[in-house]
């Protein structure tokens, strides 16, 4: 349109320009053809020049070993350059050595115009030099083409002349259309921008236009419409990010995502869907959901998709199925409403580990390890049940606690590994005896327990039930069991406390059936007790005999006394540290009764401890006053459970370097029981100790249960005939004769023996008959505090004398 409009005006501007534009392209090519001419003929000169110098030093060579084949090959590589018409090389004589001329080329210049051009463009000659050896070895000589040469000058100048003919043709016709590039174009391009605006993504426009119509109308309409392409072309970028954000959400989720439009049909479905179930998602997308979801859950999860509301997202646990396979999920549902469209959103989680997980968890925390069997958390729970059912019925329920009778002695010297595989073997035989209403766990060590659920409402008759069942499990107890390679004989304790909806809780459930068991195994063990009020006196004073036994033991309120040994001689041969405990409310409490608790409760080795450390301080002490003799014993009681920990022997040993004390003053006190446990490590430890110095005796000797097999191969110095025997000794001939077997199996093993229990002078006289003599007992002297053991058996013998 703009171009109509400035007809006239725009020909006439053009005509004038595109001639203005010959004339001058005519004049520059003219000149610049003429200065071409000039600085070729200097740029032939030179390279000529070079091309010569290629070649020089070969032919020098060749000249100088008379190599004519070579020298021909360098000439004819001059004359592969067609600027180059003929070559010749002459020797140093003079004499032509090679010499060759290109074939007929046909040019676009004649021979004359070439000379007439170039008459000042001779032949090219140089001499040969050798460098090493110094020595001319001829001349060269190279005729150019001037043909050629002049033929390239034109064919270059044309193509300048041609394109500078051009260039300024172009120039005139740009400078005539300038106006309808500076109006009717921009106004043209900006139309047709905007008239496809809608359907373009990006709009782009000519950088020139707002330069050159900064001011006019086109720069503002420029201007307001680049504010508005701005802001859409935002808008876009902002749209597709966040579509594309939105597509790389779904596909890296960690969730499955099926996307369900109205019809339930599934329009999205992203990677982790597809790693789920193991299909495509171009094949999940064929696939209708319920072709996705496991059969026996399908008509619940279809319900849930009708009923529930938009916007209100729900979560809920089913089952999908994997070829076939159904396994768990979690699944997230959304509804909502785009642009007039109901679509659903499922978020799908894989819970199958968390499941197992979950029931692992259960199973850790509910059931025992070893066994299979529940434990206390599982017959606790059970037992709340117990109340919760039958709060209002007037029902008994039995709850039966079971212990293995020396089963420490078994795990200890088998090892734990059969211990196991007793405690499996306990468990496989008494599960026949589970019934619908009973539940058999195990509390942990070697404890078990029964729930007995809904006896009756006759207690009477709930006794008699309970004792028999605990009777059968007795009887179950006793049969011979294959643990690993042994066959065990094993039996057990049995405590039951009968209850009703009137009970306060599990733990005084527990506490009564375990009062009751305490009492069985006070009974003799392989027995029953049933839980009766009277017993929690008893439980009572034991758990009051722990408090106090704990509080003696944190703050040292126990006593050395010392009881005096003597031989045949009436001197004193050393004495024995008796433990004494004197209780503000209870006064004098007897070691028998005290020492078998602190072993159950694992406060001996502390006890033990105190004792060994307060002896050898005292042992010190009369050592350096001159009170004791050093070939006197102090006897040391040690408990199996001390003698049996692994620092025991370290303990000795800095125990004697504290107080410096000689080790020969020391005399051990074990017991034969000890030995039951690990024989191979009670042998090395007292061999240890022996190497130290100090002595070994085994204390009650004749009551334990294999000492006799392993007495030969212990390092004992000394027998302690158990008082039992000494004190019937002159009435039971039965004692006198173990009596007398003692102190002659003693003699042959080369060990000494003293008996205890001596209180009468009968039975000393006895003693000394039958070749006993060291001795302990009432009949010598009771046990005393230390200071008044020196005053009666050292200081002021005359006491032991009388007394004899």
């Amino acid at each position: 349109m703009g171009v109509i409009f400035s007809r006239s005006l725009f020909v006439k501007q053009a005509i004038l320009t595109l001639v203005l534009a010959i004339v001058l392209s005519l004049i520059s090519s003219a000149v610049q053809v003429a200065e071409g001419i000039r600085s070729q003929k200097k740029q032939i000169d030179q390279d000529f020049d070079e091309l010569l110098a290629v070649v020089e030093q070969p032919l020098a060579g060749a000249l100088f070993r008379l190599d004519q084949s070579f020298a021909q090959q360098q000439i004819d590589s001059l004359l592969l350059s067609p600027s180059i018409a003929k070559v010749e090389v002459q020797d140093e004589t003079g004499k032509l050595f090679v010499a060759a001329s290109t074939s007929l080329h046909v040019f676009s210049v004649s021979q004359s115009l070439a000379d007439y051009f170039l008459s000042d463009v001779q032949n090219y000659e140089r001499q040969l030099h050798m460098d090493a050896p110094v020595f001319i070895a001829g001349s060269l000589s190279v005729t150019p083409e001037k043909r050629y040469i002049l033929d390239n000058i034109f064919s270059k100048h044309l193509s300048t002349l041609i394109y500078n003919l051009f260039k300024d043709i172009l120039l005139a016709t740009l400078i005539s259309l300038v106006f309808y590039f500076l109006v009717t174009h921009p106004l043209k391009r900006l139309t047709e921008s905007l008239s496809t605006l809608e359907r373009k993504k990006k709009l782009t426009l000519p950088k020139s236009f707002y330069r050159h119509h900064r001011s006019d109308e086109l720069g503002h309409l420029h201007s307001t419409f680049s504010q508005l392409l701005n802001k859409l072309n935002m808008a876009l970028h902002d749209l597709e990010r966040s579509d594309k954000h939105t597509r790389a959400m779904i596909e890296h989720a960690a969730d499955g995502i099926l996307l369900l439009d109205e019809n339930r049909k599934i329009i999205l479905a992203n990677t982790a869907i597809e790693k789920m179930l193991k299909i495509k998602c171009a094949e999940i997308k064929e696939c209708t959901l319920e072709e996705l979801y496991a059969p026996s859950s399908w008509t619940f999860f279809s319900d849930v998709l009708d009923t529930f509301p938009l916007n209100s997202p729900l979560t809920i646990e089913t089952k999908f199925q994997r070829h076939g396979v159904e396994f768990p999920v979690e699944i997230r549902l959304a509804k909502y409403v785009i642009q007039d469209k109901q679509e659903t959103l499922l978020l799908i989680r894989d819970i199958s580990e968390r499941k197992a997980a979950e029931a692992h968890i259960h199973r850790l925390a509910y059931y025992d390890a070893v066994t299979g069997l529940p434990n206390r958390q599982y017959l606790t729970d059970k037992l709340n049940e117990v109340w919760e059912h039958e709060q209002y019925k007037e029902s008994y329920s039995a709850v039966v606690f079971m212990d293995l009778d020396r089963f420490k002695t078994i795990n200890d010297s088998l090892g734990h590994n059969v211990g196991d595989e007793l405690l499996c073997c306990v468990a496989a035989q008494l599960a026949h005896l589970q019934e619908d209403n009973i539940i058999f766990s195990r509390l942990g060590g070697d404890e078990f327990a029964f729930l007995l659920r809904g006896l009756g409402e006759d207690k009477e008759h709930v006794e008699k039930m309970v004792c028999a069942f605990s009777e059968s499990v007795l009887y179950a107890c006793q049969q011979v069991k294959r643990a690993g390679r042994h066959e065990v004989h094993v039996t057990a304790s049995l405590g039951a406390s009968i209850f009703d909806n009137t009970c306060g809780s599990a733990e005084i459930i527990f506490k009564q059936a375990d009062t009751a068991l305490y009492r069985a195994k006070e009974s003799g063990r392989n027995t029953f007790a049933l839980y009766k009020t009277a017993m929690q006196a008893v439980s009572d004073r034991r758990l009051e005999m722990e408090k106090a036994l704990h509080h003696a033991t944190e703050f040292k309120l126990f006593e050395l006394y010392y009881q005096p040994q003597i031989n045949d001689k009436e001197g004193v041969i050393g004495a024995e540290a008796l433990i004494r405990w004197k209780d503000k409310d209870k006064g004098f409490i007897s070691p028998a009764e005290f020492i078998p608790i602190a072993e159950e409760i694992g406060l001996i080795v502390d006890i033990g401890h105190w004792v060994l450390n307060e002896a050898l301080s005292q042992v010190a002490a009369w050592l350096k006053s001159g009170e004791w003799d050093l070939s006197w014993r102090m006897s040391i009681n040690v408990s199996p459970i001390q003698f049996q920990q692994a620092n025991f022997l370290p303990m000795l040993q800095n125990q004697l370097e504290k107080h410096d004390v000689p080790a020969c003053c020391v005399d051990l006190e074990i017991t034969e029981n000890m030995l039951l446990s690990d024989l191979s490590s009670c042998l090395e430890k007292m061999n240890a100790i022996k190497a130290l110095g100090a002595h070994l005796s085994i204390d009650d000797f004749g009551t334990g249960y294999s000492s006799l097999k392993y007495l030969k191969l212990l390092p004992v110095d000394r027998l302690k005939i158990d008082q039992s025997f000494v004190r019937d000794l002159l009435t039971d001939k039965s004692d006198e004769a173990i009596v007398r077997a003692v102190i002659a199996m003693a003699k042959v093993l080369g060990m000494s023996v003293i008996a205890e229990g001596v209180e009468t002078l009968e039975h000393y006289n006895r003693l000394r008959e039958i070749d006993c003599f060291y001795y302990q007992g009432y009949y010598f002297g009771h046990p005393v505090p230390a200071k008044e053991f020196i005053d009666l058996f050292v200081h002021d013998s005359s006491t032991l004398k009388s007394t004899l």
